[in-house]
Order: structure tokens, then sequence, then C-alpha cells
């Protein structure tokens, strides 16, 4: 039986869906418990949502169920889909969500049943696929609900990172509640990209005429100034730009999908 069941969806906090979406759950299973990882997913961002549920799910214990509901420009087919990945349960639609938080890991993955569904809208989740999931929140198997797994799902290439000679091309992946940019580029990525150099410059956006350069990374934001940027590998060992005391993202001129390159000499 699943204790546990986190939300993450594009909906807002100003209407009434997240309410909906919640006491439908607790009226199918009353002991679940319902935790909040964010509504506030910008509008078909996929990349975002796969990010922010990437980096919370696998503080959860182990069994428990993440729906996760973004839609992909209203072009999604007007499926929802089941999969166990790394201990842990997810529910989602079939637009690529899955390959964006997986890596395009090999899923055995299970198709919920659309109950006459042609298209996705915002009450697709609850309408729809709450239903069609009671079986499996109250401990039946996954087999036994849905029939045999299949690998069968549409996938969507992340945004990586791409050596081109001396340079590291990556891209704003995210900004956090205080616009502190997180990019795409990881330590490992880093590391191997700066073999046999040891001086790199960190080329920022251009703003008014003015390049913002960084050669160097610190390990807090203790270590620069305030007022000054901070380049430093986050817990998740993704590369961070940030100010002190201050707000990056508006201050640099920054917003997600934007490039980041990293000079070596």
């Amino acid at each position: 039986m699943i204790q546990h069941i986190t939300l993450t969806t594009d909906y807002g906090l100003s209407d009434a869906y997240v309410a909906a979406l919640k006491g439908q759950l607790l009226r199918q299973h009353p002991a679940a418990q319902l935790v909040d990882i964010s509504h506030n997913i910008s509008k078909y961002n996929l990349q975002q949502a796969a990010y922010v549920l990437k980096n919370a799910y696998h503080f959860f214990p182990d069994g428990s169920l993440h729906l996760l509901d973004v839609s992909n420009f209203n072009l999604d087919p007007a499926e929802y889909m089941l999969f166990a990945f790394d201990g842990h349960f997810f529910v989602m639609p079939d637009n690529g969500l899955a390959s964006l938080l997986t890596q395009n890991a090999n899923l055995r993955t299970y198709l919920v049943p659309a109950n006459g569904r042609t298209a996705l809208h915002s009450f697709s989740m609850l309408n729809d696929v709450l239903p069609a999931l009671q079986p499996f929140l109250t401990g039946a198997s996954l087999e036994e609900v849905y029939g045999p797994a299949n690998e069968h799902y549409h996938m969507l290439m992340p945004f990586l990172p791409a050596i081109s000679g001396n340079n590291l091309n990556g891209v704003v992946l995210h900004i956090d509640g205080y616009e502190n940019l997180i990019t795409n580029i990881d330590r490992a990525y880093f590391n191997n990209f700066m073999k046999g150099s040891g001086a790199f410059t960190i080329h920022l956006k251009r703003k008014i005429n003015h390049e913002n350069r960084v050669n160097q990374l610190v390990n807090s934001y203790e270590e620069v100034a305030p007022g000054n940027i901070a380049c430093f590998f986050g817990h998740n060992n993704l590369l961070q730009i940030a100010i002190r005391g201050g707000n990056a993202a508006s201050l640099l001129g920054l917003r997600m999908g934007d490039p980041i390159f990293i000079e070596k000499s």
C-alpha cells in the first residue's frame, strides 16, 4: 500500500486545481501522506519539472509515489504512464518527462487506462488518472492492475553540455527562488574538460555592452565579497552561479535556457 504521495505540477496556487487533486486523493486513500514538491513549474516547461522532481524524490522513503503533471504545449498524447525507477513509483503524462527525469534509463512502463479520454486537460489527472490508480494505491501489484510492462514511451533528449575545442558549452537549466542560476554542467564533466589545464574563464551573458566573466570556483557564497559573483558546484554537483546578497538572474540578465560557456587556457 502506498503511504507517501508527492505532487509536482504547473497548476499554480491561485485556482482550485491543487486542492481538488488533494481532496480526491484523500477520498480514495485517506491514510496517504501528501507532500507538495512544487506547483509553480513554468507552464509547459518539461525540463524544469524534471529538474525539480529529480532533485527531490530521492529524499523520500522507497516506495513513494510521485505524481508529476506538466503538459507540453497541449501537444501531448492523451496518455499517462506509471513506472518504477530507483525504488520509487512515478505517474506523469507520456510526453517525454520520463526520459528527462531518468536520462533515458531502461524503464518498464505501464499505461494508465484513458477511460475514453481523447486529450489532456487540467482535470485529466483528477478525473481519469486517480480513479485508475485506486487499486495500485491500496496494494495491488502493477501487473495485476495494468498487465505486462513494456518499454515504449515518448523520449526527449535532455539539455547536455558539449565540448567544442577549448570551450565547454552549457545552459541555464533552472533558476531557484533566490534567483541563483543552476546550469547543466556537472562536476565530473567539468573536471574531464579541464584535464591538462588549470586556467579557465566562465563567460556569462552580455548585458549593456559588458560581459561578466569569472575565472575561479569557490565552495560557498561566503568566499566572495557582497555583490560579487560566486560560481560553485552545489549539492547536486551542478555548476551554480550566484551573487552574494543579490539576485543573479535579474542582475546578470539571464533566463532559463540561456547559454553559459567555459573557456580553458
